[in-house]
């Protein structure tokens, strides 16, 4: 039958006909995909001649699983230019919709509170001024052609694949408080970072929050490639120099900094869209990505059913433990290597007083 008569079939064949794995293909619980539906009807067209919101929203979540849009149309009835036309309505719905969106409430003393105590607990650590978790992460993606981008090599990384340096910071739930996708692959993530709106902020002291932050000694962790500063905890360099109480500084300044590690690997498992390259415009891929971590955001609130429930193929686990890529190596490290913040001097006094060192695991 020619595309344009096509009739989309209505949500509930759809869901009827997955069955028990509905789930399974949308990633999500049944009553986090009707939430997000009520969530984002306000912002979906209501025509009456359009496909149906409940609809639109299950087409384009299958699309973020990466589900083929041959599979996709012959489902549910729609034409390609249907399916694309759901998917990248969706899209705009969910920029639109204000509760998605990541926000870090540093203005809130209770969430302040809770998530410096769940960072502590979850890792056991004596430190208990982290408010979250900051990571780079290589968001994979077809090559841009010269008719897309200035340079194509900009695009290549470090890990033999052309990617997006894409910048994020977690809090203790495995929730994204806040992310950028502003910079090519071969950015390094310092510079990446200073390449967001949210460093120019949080280096200027007169802001109430920032002086706030650095009033109360809170901070974000992040690994070796960032320099320390007043909001920013990273590792002593050369493994603390042989120094007992840096070297248990770096230890559980990394114990906390792996909870932004198990979020990228939670995003990635449940969007199968990260397994492979991202291939569609280049101009929508810095959106597809953000989409992302809000879907990631929505299911970490409302969605109880755990992630190995959900999928457990050999593509998903590959995709988050196995670095992708040849090439990868040590990168270079352009961190100022000053004197080091009192920021950091003053938790590995804290972990000192603690009396707590790198807990000894005996070698096999």
């Amino acid at each position: 039958m020619p595309d344009g008569h096509l009739v989309p079939r209505s949500f509930e064949y759809v869901r009827a006909s997955y069955g028990s794995r509905f789930h399974r293909a949308v990633r999500m619980s049944d009553p986090c995909v009707l939430k997000l539906v009520d969530m984002l009807r306000p912002h979906l067209p209501s025509s009456p001649h359009a496909m149906s919101p409940a609809l639109r929203v299950l087409a384009a979540v299958r699309y973020y699983t990466e589900a083929s849009y041959l599979d996709v149309c012959a489902l549910a009835g729609l034409a390609p230019s249907t399916f694309y036309d759901a998917v990248w309505t969706f899209t705009d719905a969910v920029m639109s919709t204000t509760e998605l969106q990541m926000s870090m409430p540093v203005w809130d003393a209770g969430w302040r509170r809770r998530t410096a105590a769940g960072f502590q607990r979850r890792s056991d650590s004596p430190l208990r001024n982290i408010i979250g978790s900051l990571e780079g992460i290589a968001g994979r993606q077809e090559r841009p052609t010269a008719a897309e981008v200035t340079c194509t090599k900009d695009y290549w990384s470090r890990k033999g694949f052309s990617a997006y340096n894409v910048q994020a910071i977690c809090e203790s739930n495995y929730e994204f408080l806040w992310m950028s996708c502003r910079t090519p692959g071969s950015s390094h993530d310092l510079s990446a970072l200073a390449c967001s709106d949210l460093v120019r902020e949080l280096k200027d002291p007169a802001i109430p929050l920032i002086a706030l932050m650095v009033r109360e000694g809170l901070c974000i962790t992040a690994d070796e490639a960032y320099r320390d500063s007043e909001v920013f905890a990273v590792p002593w360099p050369g493994e603390g120099g042989g120094d007992q109480w840096k070297d248990a500084y770096n230890f559980y300044q990394s114990s906390v900094r792996v909870h932004i590690e198990q979020a990228v690997g939670q995003l990635v498992w449940r969007w199968g869209i990260f397994w492979k390259l991202l291939r569609m415009p280049f101009s929508k891929r810095p959106l597809v990505i953000h989409r992302a971590f809000l879907l990631h955001n929505l299911c970490r609130r409302h969605d109880t059913m755990p992630l190995s429930l959900l999928d457990g193929t050999t593509e998903a686990h590959r995709a988050m433990h196995v670095e992708q890529g040849t090439g990868a190596g040590r990168q270079p490290n352009i961190r100022h290597r000053g004197r080091g913040s009192d920021l950091r001097r003053r938790m590995t006094q804290v972990v000192e007083e603690s009396g707590r060192v790198r807990p000894y695991v005996p070698s096999i």
